[in-house]
């Protein structure tokens, strides 16, 4: 790779970066491009060059995460290879742990905390929800797709108590206890 491309992509990952960093630190509704550009000491027509304004730095970030969130969870999966109901509370608890490791990612993922991102991520969404999915095929033939739902908002449930909620670390044993219950409604 040339020194200008080195560059290039260096440039592209720093802003990715302050832009996590600036929402992690004044909210999602605080970031804007002028902010970005003046904490890379740049302007916002670099920003603009490799990204074309906010919305797709907002869209690739996204996208990085619901692919970071679809490997947690393929190798959550792994390790409980052919327990479809082990597999439920890895996954589970993947997602859990990711969401506590990358809260402003998560909430752009999903909308939340004032994010909002008009672009679209759905490929990769389905990724992570298409995993999860087949464990629930397993587990049940009665609508699962209603059944993925169901569980989808039981986890987006945990997850924002989780990340308002001081005591944090609880939560694991709670999502354990709560998919157990789940599993056992199917």
């Amino acid at each position: 790779m040339s020194r200008k491309a080195e560059y290039q992509e260096s440039l592209k990952q720093d802003i990715l970066h302050q832009t996590l960093t600036l929402a992690s630190e004044e909210g999602w509704p605080g970031v804007s491009t002028r902010k970005i550009a003046d904490r890379l000491q740049t302007s916002t027509t670099a920003i603009y060059h490799y990204f074309g304004g906010k919305d797709a730095i907002l869209v690739e970030l996204q996208r990085e995460g619901f692919r970071q969130l679809a490997a947690a969870q393929e190798a959550a999966l792994a390790t409980r290879d052919g327990k479809p109901k082990k597999q439920l509370k890895a996954v589970s608890l993947a997602m859990l742990r990711f969401a506590k490791e990358n809260p402003e990612r998560y909430a752009l993922m999903f909308n939340l905390n004032g994010a909002v991102c008009h672009g679209d991520a759905s490929e990769e969404a389905l990724v992570s929800m298409r995993q999860v999915q087949s464990v629930v095929e397993q587990l049940t033939a009665d609508n699962v797709e209603s059944v993925l739902m169901h569980w989808f908002a039981m986890m987006q449930g945990f997850v924002a108590l989780a990340l308002h909620d001081c005591h944090a670390d609880r939560f694991e044993q709670l999502v354990d206890e709560a998919v157990s219950r789940f599993i056992k409604g199917l």
